[in-house]
């Protein structure tokens, strides 16, 4: 038997593989996270011998550990900031020095960056930057599913164009609360706000059953996502803006005003536009960071475009609130005072200055219908507080503060009259006088409401007939409330005024066969424009109230021409007129008025 012998190892080869020392790959193959083959020689691995770079072992894992302990998790996280940063740079140099050895290696680099993902400004900002009708926006307003939604009475994309380009130069004047600049397609704004070029649309059809069946789906859009998914976006509040100010055209089974009127105070507070954005980074965030581009996309200024949506939500649901009394409006703020003069100031766009003139009119309004001055002692506002209202009241319409075309807009005279005559109205708070001792300066008072009321319906009157149908539906109730004032300064019995004059001024009758014969003219128009698009009912409310009230009111006039002047005076209590106008009208507190309106709900 022959002795075993044990043999000697054979030498390695290049072509024999070890792995490093520990089982650690070096720090150009950790790096790219490939497997390290180190060379016989033990020195560099085959890789790193190939492409002709250092081999350098990487440190320790235990080493590195016991290296760590007791630092603070923020210089850890530096540590390995600092370590990404340092491998990008060398990897960027590595591809410069080495072309020919990046072509080599395409394999491991397509390993890498498969498994790293590299960081983007979109991905740190909390929404997409997107460029907005204004100008840039952080609202997602990026192609959505929604934006490619056909609806089955859509028009065609000929017709988009028309009916945007009417919405953009003659239906938004009256209530331009979003801006879209001249080359905005209708493509483009379905792909950037669905919602708003939904009610756009809408508003502008001619077709009463087209434009019915749009304005279901678009209140069907508003119930589902924002009272039940409770979404938010500047697209929905746009639109919901477009819907409710021009919600008389909409079918009318049921009122929806004060609902839609508190969803869109609910959408400005869900997107935060109703507080302003924080100053400078949270006490969150690290210290010297100013410059990052996350910090500068959070905390920024709110764009025109959203201070014209804030502005104009507070301008609509305050006539709202005003009209039906059921729930206040959007908050008059500090903030949404800045938003205005940032307007004023910045803003190059010419509807702004209409914008700026009807929030600032729309605030003196809110005051005359505070409740607080019909329960104060003096049953109204003050004189000199009345002064003062009507000096900004002038001051707002000033030849150097609106161009001429703002100036001269049917909207803009129309809420300019209709709020001087809710002052002087006010003006009338005491009680009328004895018939024996006329009060001069409530013939004055009369007399002011008189040229307001005149001032107004000319203006109406004067008003093209084709832009009727563009008036959005708060010009209704300001009609109501002005025929309203003609009746009762037509009618009061005070001897310090002369009735007789008033019919001679302004007759209330024929004044409502004139509004009335401009209902029917609007409401045939509509049925020779879409012969076969059914009938129009937008205008019919319109008809049912000036027609009762007319029928109302000319009864009143023939019992008090047929009575005598000597009979009304003995019947007058005490020696005091019973017919005194001695407080403003509206519409909650009018049972008559609030019949005649709630008449069309039934």
């Amino acid at each position: 038997m022959e002795p075993v012998t044990l043999s000697a190892p054979e030498p390695q080869t290049a072509s024999t593989s070890v792995l490093g020392a520990g089982g650690r790959a070096c720090t150009n193959c950790a790096r790219v996270k490939c497997k390290c083959i180190y060379r016989a020689d033990g020195a560099t691995c085959e890789r790193c011998f190939r492409l002709k770079k250092e081999c350098t072992p990487s440190a320790s894992v235990g080493r590195r550990a016991a290296k760590r302990r007791g630092v603070s998790r923020t210089a850890r996280l530096e540590e390995k900031l600092d370590e990404l940063v340092s491998c990008i740079k060398a990897q960027r140099e590595s591809g410069k020095k080495d072309p020919d050895g990046d072509l080599d290696d395409v394999g491991d680099q397509g390993e890498y960056e498969s498994e790293t993902e590299e960081p983007s400004v979109a991905a740190m900002t909390p929404a997409t930057a997107t460029n907005s009708l204004g100008g840039t926006t952080l609202l997602s307003a990026a192609i959505t599913p929604d934006s490619t939604i056909s609806y089955p009475d859509e028009p065609s994309p000929s017709e988009a164009e028309e009916l945007l380009k009417k919405f953009r130069e003659e239906i938004i004047g009256f209530f331009p609360f979003v801006y879209i600049p001249p080359h905005v397609t209708s493509q483009q704004l379905r792909e950037l706000y669905p919602f708003l070029w939904l009610n756009i649309i809408c508003t502008a059809l001619t077709s009463p059953r087209r434009r019915t069946a749009l304005g279901d789906q678009a209140r069907n859009i508003v119930i589902q996502k924002v009272a039940v998914e409770r979404e938010k976006s500047l697209d929905l509040l746009l639109g919901l803006l477009t819907l409710v100010g021009w919600s008389h055209l909409q079918r009318r089974d049921r009122p929806f005003w004060t609902l839609f009127s508190q969803l869109i105070v609910t959408l400005v507070c869900d997107l935060g536009l109703h507080r302003p954005v924080p100053d400078g980074p949270s006490v969150f965030c690290a210290p010297n960071k100013d410059n990052d581009p996350r910090m500068t996309s959070v905390f920024r200024r709110r764009t025109h475009e959203e201070q014209r949506a804030v502005l104009g939500a507070f301008v609509l649901t305050s006539m709202i609130s005003n009209i039906f009394k059921h729930a206040p409006g959007l908050r008059w703020s500090p903030l949404l005072d800045g938003y205005l003069t940032n307007l004023a100031q910045d803003s190059t766009v010419s509807q702004d200055e209409s914008l700026i003139a009807q929030v600032r009119m729309q605030m003196i309004v809110n005051q005359m219908y505070d409740d607080s001055w019909q329960t104060s002692a003096g049953g109204g506002p003050p004189a000199l507080y009345l002064s003062a209202l009507r000096s900004q009241l002038h001051e707002i319409t000033r030849q150097e503060k609106l161009g001429t075309a703002v100036r001269n807009h049917p909207m803009i005279l129309e809420l300019y009259h209709f709020t001087e005559l809710l002052i002087n109205e006010s003006a009338i708070s005491k009680p009328a006088t004895p018939w024996y001792e006329p009060d001069l300066r409530r013939f004055e008072v009369y007399q002011n409401c008189l040229v307001s009321i005149k001032a107004f319906l000319d203006t109406f009157f004067t008003t093209p007939i084709a832009l009727f149908g563009s008036m959005p539906f708060t010009s209704y109730p300001q009609l109501v409330r002005v025929m309203r004032c003609l009746h009762r300064i037509t009618t009061v019995q005070d001897p310090a005024w002369d009735r007789a004059a008033v019919r001679r001024t302004v007759d209330l009758i024929p004044t409502c066969d004139k509004i009335i014969g401009i209902f029917e003219y609007l409401k045939a128009a509509s049925t020779l424009v879409a012969p076969d698009a059914g009938e129009d009912e937008s205008h019919n409310w319109g008809l049912g109230v000036f027609r009762k009230m007319r029928s109302t009111w000319q009864n009143e006039l023939g019992n008090m021409d047929a009575t005598n002047t000597t009979s009304r005076e003995a019947s007058l209590i005490d020696g005091a007129q019973s017919g005194g106008f001695t407080a403003p009208m509206d519409f909650a507190s009018d049972p008559w008025l609030s019949d005649v309106l709630n008449d069309f709900w039934e």
